[in-house]
């Protein structure tokens, strides 16, 4: 069974990204409160530094 027309393979990346282009890394929306921002659930330990497992 031969296909009256060859069609070329289809790529799975769009045609206006090439393979050889490494694709940007997605920018992940910033969250309302920023890391340092976010509350400390223990007050008390604010002032204490981590503990380190030795």
């Amino acid at each position: 069974m031969m296909p009256t027309e060859p069609r070329p393979p289809q790529p799975d990346f769009p045609p206006d990204m090439p393979p050889d282009v490494p694709q940007p890394p997605i920018e992940e929306p910033e969250p309302d409160i920023l890391p340092d921002e976010v509350p400390n659930p223990n007050p008390d330990e604010n002032d204490t530094p981590p503990k380190l497992n030795a």
